[in-house]
């Protein structure tokens, strides 16, 4: 069951039972269950017609209520669309449900900044030698680092000139790892990136197990995280289960049916009736077990997809569906005789339903249960990603359900989250290859891609390309173009960059070229 919490919220709001609005926000947005009627209401809630009458009067009322505050704010304005039948038709518009911002709790927040060893003796005595040695370079993540060092050789205390040596020692490091004024920080990070990326191989991963699903990682990886691709070569996902529900192997796997797109192909086999013009679906029953789907689901989800009418051999457990092209009621059978269906309608018909998704969201193919070994814990591993359509399910801890799809992340969550994966998907493909880069140069590119306010490419159509410096952006790619451009415009050049210093063959602003040094000799 995949319920949608801004749909169940709304309805809880309106004074429907929470109940109810469980049941009614499964797999559905607010735009599906305003339409729904009252005899589906009382079927879908198993409840009598007189509860299901109120339930609709309700949700009829909240309509209502919407549609007049959004007439008073438009205004009078009157106007009719006429279809091309000349019949009258209004324009249904679509709602967007979105769920409630979590409030800011700032007491939660200051005991979730705090680090796991600030309780520790250790930890402790660092913290009183630095605020004694006046220092402020020191972070809750340098002391972490030392105490957990200082643990490692066997001490479980310290005492204080031992904590004052340890930082006068850290002072000393923190100095040295500092870049001087005026360093090349950006070709020294693209020489400790570029350098072991030259022993990466281009191999891949097999995929939870599953020998016929690769993941991308090595060179190819690194590559399509800089170049900024909308969607990866595999996307996944990883979704925690929140509360109670992560140490259930049966709630993770009910959860991995309801996301996993169910197609008609997957629960069916399809026989087309050339002679009698019908399409006609044989379901396969275990499959709609392991989907969690029934034979009535499947004729609703298809009424609904085609606007067709759908014939079944039993009304509460079908295992057989027929359909015919252009019949939408039982009416139209009577006109059938005279009027029937043609070959290439039937055709377009069976197109349609072989790749329609039932059930499921979309991009997501496949979810596999996995069992994490150190928390005991369950999650769902993906193939295909959609971070905002999952994280609209309750059952989910959003704030651990993660993509590797960095560009969903900005559109998502925005570009400081999109900043951090690209730091964690960097810094994951080179621990995959065994390889160690320090994690300053990985923000820098991070940085740098993400500066401007939206995730952009390290190339001519991102960050190569919108240099200031003509003879930069010349340098990189398609030299003549920008070449071309820049003399039809009158683009001018400062040469205040690295490129373009090397090209016109002078020192360029870093390092000693950064300073003037003159020798006035004495008269």
């Amino acid at each position: 069951m995949v319920v949608k919490s801004a749909t169940k919220k709304k309805l809880m709001d309106l004074g429907i039972d929470e109940n109810f609005a469980h049941i009614l926000a499964d797999d559905r947005k607010w735009d599906d269950v305003k339409i729904l009627p009252a005899e589906n209401i009382a079927q879908i809630c198993e409840t009598d017609s007189e509860t299901a009458g109120k339930i609709k009067g309700i949700i009829d009322g909240a309509n209502q209520k919407n549609k007049l505050a959004n007439n008073e704010a438009i205004g009078p304005v009157t106007s009719v669309r006429l279809s091309r039948t000349g019949r009258k038709s209004r324009a249904r518009s679509r709602v967007k449900s979105t769920a409630e911002i979590d409030t800011y709790n700032s007491e939660a927040k200051l005991i979730g900044l705090e680090d796991e060893l600030c309780d520790d003796p250790v930890y402790k005595s660092l913290v009183a030698a630095v605020e004694d040695s006046g220092s402020r370079r020191f972070t809750n993540r340098i002391f972490h680092d030392l105490t957990v060092a200082i643990h490692a050789r066997g001490k479980n205390k310290i005492t204080k000139p031992q904590a004052e040596k340890v930082i006068q020692e850290s002072i000393f490091a923190l100095k040295r790892a500092s870049i001087d004024p005026y360093e090349a920080a950006g070709i020294i990070t693209a020489q400790s990136i570029g350098e072991p990326g030259t022993q990466m191989t281009m191999r891949t991963f097999h995929y939870a197990g599953v020998a016929t699903v690769n993941v991308t990682q090595g060179l190819p990886r690194i590559i399509e995280i800089v170049d900024a691709r909308k969607v990866p070569q595999t996307p996944t996902m990883t979704i925690r289960l929140a509360g109670d529900k992560k140490s259930s192997a049966e709630e993770a796997q009910k959860l991995a049916a309801s996301i996993e797109v169910t197609t008609t192909v997957g629960i069916a086999t399809l026989e087309t009736d050339v002679a009698q013009r019908r399409l006609v679906l044989k379901l396969n029953k275990s499959n709609l077990k392991q989907k969690n789907m029934t034979g009535a689901e499947v004729k609703d989800k298809l009424e609904q997809a085609t606007r067709l009418l759908v014939q079944a051999d039993k009304e509460k457990n079908p295992s057989k569906l027929t359909m015919i092209p252009g019949v939408h009621s039982a009416e139209d059978l009577a006109d059938l005789a005279e009027n029937p269906p043609s070959y290439t309608m039937l055709l377009q018909l069976e197109e349609k339903i072989r790749d329609l998704r039932l059930k499921g969201i979309p991009n997501v193919e496949r979810a596999n249960v996995q069992l994490d070994d150190k928390t005991g814990e369950y999650y769902l591993s993906t193939i295909g990603s959609n971070l905002s359509r999952v994280s609209e399910i309750e059952t989910i801890d959003r704030s651990r359900t993660y993509t590797n799809n960095i560009i969903e992340i900005y559109e998502y969550l925005g570009i400081e989250a999109a900043r951090q994966a690209i730091v964690n998907e960097l810094q994951a493909t080179l621990d995959g290859a065994r390889l160690e880069v320090d994690v300053r140069h990985l923000l820098l590119v991070a940085d740098v891609m993400t500066s401007e306010g939206e995730v952009r490419a390290i190339g001519r159509h991102g960050v190569s390309g919108t240099k200031h410096s003509i003879l930069a952006r010349a340098a990189f790619e398609v030299t003549v173009n920008h070449l071309l451009k820049a003399g039809i415009i009158g683009e001018r050049d400062q040469l205040t960059g690295v490129a373009e210093n090397i090209i016109v063959g002078q020192p360029i602003s870093l390092g000693t070229g950064s300073v003037e040094l003159y020798y006035i000799p004495e008269e």
